[in-house]
């Protein structure tokens, strides 16, 4: 149970960073949404609109996760949730889910 410890700080501080990194990345991407009041069809615009809210929704999942690493359920479901995002984030957040299942299961 001791050598488990560093590796769920770490686990804790890489989902809260990936988190910290995709919420601000979705909220810097919202205020850079060109033509806000143009109501014309552009899928590109909406596909950007879609990338924010998922963005900015696994942040805050992620923020709220990073508390739960411990738990091997909190800690598959912020793995799939970086895996799904795969921003730098994502990566973070990937990174941090499976250091939070290998120091669960792993006995050393």
């Amino acid at each position: 149970m001791a050598s488990q410890v560093p590796l769920l700080t770490l686990a804790k501080f890489l989902v809260l960073i990936g988190g910290i990194v995709l919420l601000v990345g979705g909220i810097l991407q919202a205020v850079d949404v060109r033509a806000p009041m143009d109501f014309g069809t552009n899928l590109a615009r909406l596909g950007s609109f879609t990338g924010i809210v998922v963005g900015v929704l696994v942040g805050i999942l992620a923020l709220v996760g990073s508390r739960e690493v411990v738990n091997p359920a909190w800690s598959l479901i912020l793995l799939i949730l970086g895996l799904f995002v795969g921003s730098l984030g994502g990566i973070l957040v990937f990174i941090g889910g499976l250091i939070g299942l290998v120091a669960h299961y792993v006995k050393t």
